[in-house]
């Protein structure tokens, strides 16, 4: 099979579907598209096949055709089988789309704390935990990763060093937790799992600006409910006031 014969065709996802059948044929392609222009698993994964820090960031030659063959509709054994390529490949972007439509959340927590990059948490399309367990599990991977020797520092293409992304540590998660799920309730969670001696004056201004937009919101929130009553209520329209004598410039008694 020749992996270059696909640039050249549309990769519309009902095309891919009518051409790759049987879905075995599928398995086949990626295969040869995680092993073609990619870079070296030893790059991607540890020596325990863990991922390695920022290895998402990778640029792979075949990657849109990747994306496109694992959102393919599939069964669950086939899927589960795409997942696994993607793994054992280091393939972490498309491996953290199936984990979600898997509901494998907590094994995609797992490794998200290893690629240690905390985008991956952040906009539209983060994996933010959605239950209190989710974020102790997390925290709990946070506080216990194993200490790995980071990567060395990756050249921009100006020639500088770059720090990277943000790192995924005790610090930011406690500040995004702060920001889901508010200050008060993220310093209470905080507490039950120990954590508070480990974070710094940072963490204890931006609750303290949290607290106060929290306030403000509360204040706008209750004035625009007494601006609503008061346009609802017929007593203090004027179109409900009318005047005993009768309508306003009436002669009658």
């Amino acid at each position: 099979m020749n992996i270059g014969f696909f640039p050249q065709l549309s990769l519309r996802p009902f095309f891919l579907e009518s051409l790759l059948q049987p879905e075995s044929l599928r398995l086949d392609w990626l295969l040869l598209a995680v092993s073609h222009d990619a870079p070296p698993s030893t790059s991607t994964m540890d020596d325990e096949g863990d991922p390695r820090p920022h290895s998402h960031l990778f640029s792979w030659g075949y990657s849109q055709l990747i994306l496109h063959l694992i959102k393919l509709p599939a069964d669950f054994t086939t899927k589960e089988k795409v997942t696994d390529i993607c793994r054992s490949h280091g393939f972490w972007p498309g491996y953290l789309i199936l984990c979600l439509e898997l509901g494998r959340r907590r094994e995609a927590f797992t490794n998200i704390v290893y690629l240690n990059d905390m985008s991956l948490m952040e906009g539209d399309n983060g994996w933010i935990p959605e239950t209190v367990e989710e974020w102790k599990l997390l925290l709990h991977l946070v506080q216990n990763k194993s200490t790995k020797p980071a990567p060395a520092p990756q050249k921009s293409p100006n020639g500088n060093f770059s720090d990277g992304p943000s790192p995924i540590n005790v610090e930011n998660v406690s500040l995004l937790l702060a920001k889901v799920m508010g200050p008060d309730r993220a310093w209470s969670l905080l507490q039950e799992c120990g954590l508070t001696l480990e974070l710094s004056e940072r963490f204890t201004r931006t609750c303290d600006i949290l607290r106060i937009a929290e306030k403000r919101q509360s204040v706008s929130n209750a004035a625009m409910n007494v601006s609503l009553q008061i346009s609802l209520d017929p007593a203090s329209s004027s179109f409900g006031c009318i005047p005993r004598c009768g309508i306003a410039g009436s002669d009658e008694p």
